[in-house]
Parts: C-alpha cells; structure tokens; sequence
C-alpha cells in the first residue's frame, strides 16, 4: 500500500505540486526520491497514484498514473454539530470522526459549553483531519467549520432527520426511522447537557431528543457512537 500525501492545489499542467511540510514529510521522513510512487489526494474526492518527477528544499511535483482512483464515500452526509470536549480528547474526537466517514463537523456554543476553540486550534484540529484522512483511506477531507451558537444552528441545520442527544429521548428501538434519509444531523451538548431553553429550541427546530441507554455518556462517546449507529444502518440499505 502506499505512502499518501495531501496535494490540496489545483495541478499546473498534469503536475500536482507538495508543499512545506508535506513536501518534506515525502523526502525527508519517508526519503522518497525522484522516479518513487505514492498516492496522492486533493481532499475534495480525487486520489490517484503519481509518480515523484521534482524535489527541492519545500516542494515536491508529482505526476498521476492512470485512471484515479475509486472514492470510498460514506452511504450518507452526516453533520456532527457538537460542544467540544477538552484537551486530547477532541483531538480523539475528531480523528475518529474522520475516519468513520462524517462529512462535516460543527463546534456548538451552548450556554454551559466550557470549550471555545480558537484559529489556532481549528488548524491544529485541521491537520489532525488530513492526517486521520491519510490513515483511513478517504479522499474527501472532513468539513471542520467555525463554532456556531446553537440556536443559530438548530434553526439552519440541513434539512432531513435531525437528532438531538438527551437522557430523556427515546431509546434506540423507538429512534425515528433515518435509514432512507437524505442527509442527518447530530446534536451533542455539553458534559452539563443543553438546557431546557436550548431543548425547547430544539423541539421548535424539528430535532428528535434520542438516548444510547441507561448510562450518561462523555461528549466524544456519545458522538461517535450516534454517529457510527446511523452510518450502518444506511450502509445496510446500499
């Protein structure tokens, strides 16, 4: 299997060109050399095996070979709109987000959020998705988009099923039916949980309050685990 490395630009004529730290994690961590192949992908779908033609001190040139490669895409779009947990945690929360296919995640700001990440942490988070996308195979990188307060996103969330995670929503086998849905939204709150006006917006907006089980769970756990329940059940009907 090979190397795969993040090659973002547009490619200037049938060259696809790696910068910076990529151009050095190439030839200087792995000590790729003119003539090697590795995979490379733009992180909008295309992947393809390309042959390295050029390197110097920050950048490397590329050039595809044959026909790109086949994009493994998740059986539906998911947003995960979630308060964000501290420290290594969202670090955890995000790379294994990436990895089981969500398209896009969304940082709430909810009245007991105690997280608010900054630029700088979203670029660290950012480079954690490539490099989560390098592992996994995935092509498409995960949307990481600027925190948004919850009201302001509980009305504007995509249209299609919307969950909410709350100890007093349904349990899994009275969840609605989401398996033939278009595209699904998943709400987490914070470690307090969202508040009853928060909740109460919630229900105006069309959001269904769902539950795991008898246990309350942290915010990365319950993410990925409402996260990972509806991508099988859709990629059960493909």
């Amino acid at each position: 299997m090979s190397e795969r490395f993040h090659a973002p630009d547009p490619p200037d004529g049938d060259r696809y060109v790696l910068r910076a730290e990529e151009a050095r994690h190439l030839a200087r961590v792995c000590r790729y050399g003119v003539g090697d192949r590795v995979e490379i992908f733009d992180g909008r779908g295309f992947a393809s095996l390309a042959t390295v033609v050029e390197i110097t001190k920050d950048r490397v040139e590329l050039v595809p070979v044959g026909s790109p490669l086949l994009e493994e895409s998740a059986p539906c779009p998911i947003t995960l709109a979630t308060a964000f947990p501290k420290g290594e945690r969202l670090d955890w929360l995000v790379e294994k987000a990436t990895e089981l296919g969500v398209t896009r995640m969304v940082p709430l700001i909810t009245e007991r959020s105690v997280v608010d990440p900054r630029a700088s942490k979203l670029e660290r988070l950012r480079r954690t998705i490539i490099e989560a996308s390098k592992q996994s195979r995935r092509s498409r990188l995960m949307g990481l988009e600027e925190p948004t307060r919850w009201g302001d996103f509980a009305i504007t969330a995509p249209d299609g099923v919307r969950l909410i995670a709350d100890p007093t929503g349904l349990p899994p086998d009275r969840w609605p039916e989401f398996r033939h849905a278009a595209e699904v939204s998943v709400a987490i709150g914070p470690e307090g949980g969202f508040t009853p006006a928060e909740m109460e917006i919630a229900r105006d907006s069309g959001w269904q309050p769902i539950r795991l089980g008898p246990c309350i769970l942290r915010i990365e756990t319950a993410a990925l685990a409402v996260a990972a329940i509806v991508l099988a059940h859709h990629g059960r009907e493909s």
